[in-house]
């Protein structure tokens, strides 16, 4: 896990549960619009009461993890 990931990681609310904005904030995005797509997706497990999305911690911070991006030795330019 690379220092933006786990930086975006620490970011998170320390609290048990955590809604589509709290991980849209995390990543300093302005709306929570791609978070809710990807739950639609299913590449986000959430529960959805009322309308609303729940996520526990464990489930963003391994989607986090899991959208983390690591250029390979040839794409970097030097």
């Amino acid at each position: 896990m690379n220092a933006t990931t786990k930086a975006i990681i620490a970011r998170l609310e320390n609290k048990p549960i955590v809604q589509p904005g709290d991980i849209s904030a995390a990543y300093g995005m302005a709306t929570p619009y791609a978070i809710i797509a990807d739950i639609k997706l299913g590449k986000l497990a959430a529960s959805s009461v009322g309308g609303k999305y729940y996520i526990s911690r464990e489930a963003a911070a391994r989607y986090i993890a899991a959208n983390e991006v690591m250029p390979s030795e040839g794409s970097v330019k030097k």
